[in-house]
């Protein structure tokens, strides 16, 4: 084997060098012959090359653009192509068959592959778009006889329609495992369950309601992916909850209906894994048949503002939020906004519920007495109202009331003795007997 290396701005004894191994380099760039493989570092000299070039590797070009026609008019005879490194944004394909068979275009800037990219490559093997700055393919995107294809380190973007990776052949991708997501909501997860999140979220979405994947997180006790599927149906004239959602949905949006039914959260299997649900500005009057419910030990986030609540069982929901799993950091409950029964029954035992789990209910001072005309304790928080205000004894009358009882007793008093004379009066007159009392007064 013979090394020679050419000091010079360009390689004038190329034809001579490729007959063994030989080094060119002209400075500052430099390339590396040996038989009919080619490696250029840098640049790629303006110089006749000899036609058997079979495998050409540039690295590190400062080009923008890869116009493969002009580069094939200098190696007609490619079979392996890899391009790696620095600033190429476009490659420009081939307008006329190739005959290469592995094509690298490794760490550049490309964008946008187009969909008929390999329409010219009826020989492609090995397809590598690894460590560009691809956001998406075409959904149909043309694989022709490709066995290989790299994919991984891009920029995919999750948040678009992920129909082309569904398309994939994972036979074909063998990286498929490495594709993730770039960017939020799921930066860092995994391309192709995303994907399949999303179609079966779009599957199985409720009409009239909009399905969305905010997040994916990982079971800390299984390491197995759990999607974070969000249903909204606010405001979209429902009597009663869905009897059909996304599997797994853990979020749910119903404000501005007119429900009033819970019982399908404590009897419908779809509901099992609902985390948060928000039922604001409904009709709902009591939340009586979710007790002892799976779901009520079990819920994260529960609102109920603006529903007609007059009263809750207390008692219930005290015992769930004792074994709910989530308790006490992540359970949130929203109570405001209903027109709540302040009597001496009711309040202090829900005084007591609200004291007690006042870190998980957000909107404790909203939750305030029904309007009641001339009640002292009207709108005001049941928090802040004391138990004396709803509850009074004996002990507890005012003065005035006392006066109202003494007056009372009098006149019920008077009037008896005004009856006991008329009486004795009556009978003296019949008998001629006087009154006992008389007949012992002195």
């Amino acid at each position: 084997m013979v090394d020679i290396t050419v000091a010079a701005r360009g390689c004038f004894f190329l034809e001579i060098c490729c007959a063994a191994m030989v080094v060119c380099r002209p400075s500052p760039d430099y390339c590396v012959f040996q038989k009919n493989r080619l490696k250029c570092d840098e640049h790629l000299p303006h110089i006749t090359y000899p036609s058997n070039i079979t495998h050409l590797e540039l690295v590190n070009l400062n080009w923008e653009q890869l116009d493969l026609n002009r580069l094939l008019e200098k190696f007609p005879k490619l079979e392996e192509l890899r391009v790696i490194g620095r600033n190429i944004v476009n490659v420009i394909p081939p307008e006329n068959r190739t005959n290469i068979k592995v094509f690298e275009l490794k760490r550049l800037l490309i964008t946008n592959i187009s969909s008929d990219f390999l329409k010219n490559f009826p020989n492609i093997e090995v397809l590598n778009l690894e460590g560009n700055c691809l956001e998406a393919l075409d959904k149909h995107f043309y694989l022709g006889n490709l066995r290989e294809l790299y994919l991984q380190r891009n920029r995919w973007k999750c948040s678009n329609d992920l129909e082309w990776v569904l398309n994939l052949n994972s036979s074909i991708v063998k990286d498929s495992d490495e594709l993730v997501c770039h960017g939020m909501p799921h930066t860092g997860k995994p391309l192709i369950a995303i994907a399949q999140y999303l179609k079966e979220i779009k599957d199985q979405c409720t009409e009239k309601c909009d399905c969305s994947l905010p997040n994916v997180v990982r079971d800390p006790k299984t390491d197995l992916l759990e999607p974070i599927i969000l249903v909204n149906c606010s405001y979209k004239d429902f009597t009663e909850l869905p009897s059909q959602i996304p599997d797994m949905t853990k979020i749910l949006h119903l404000e501005g209906n007119s429900i009033e039914n819970l019982k399908p959260l404590r009897s419908n299997p779809i509901y099992r894994s609902l985390m948060d649900l928000y039922l604001d500005n409904n009709q709902v009057t009591s939340i009586g048949a979710l007790e002892g419910s799976y779901w009520l030990t079990h819920f994260r986030a529960f609102s109920l503002r603006g529903n007609k609540l007059t009263k809750i069982p207390a008692y219930a929901l005290d015992n769930a939020l004792e074994k709910n799993s989530n308790m006490p950091n992540a359970v949130r409950l929203f109570l405001g906004g209903n027109p709540w029964r302040c009597d001496c029954v009711f309040t202090p035992v829900f005084q007591e519920l609200l004291q007690k789990y006042a870190p998980q209910i957000k909107d404790i001072r909203d939750i305030k007495c029904s309007y009641v005309q001339g009640d002292q304790n009207s709108l005001v928080p049941i928090s802040e109202i004391s138990r004396s205000s709803v509850c009074r004894f004996p002990t507890e009358y005012s003065a005035q009331e006392a006066l109202d009882l003494l007056n009372a007793v009098l006149a019920f008093l008077i009037v008896f003795i005004l009856s006991k004379l008329a009486y004795d009066y009556y009978n003296f007159k019949k008998t001629g007997k006087l009154p006992w009392i008389i007949t012992k007064m002195p």
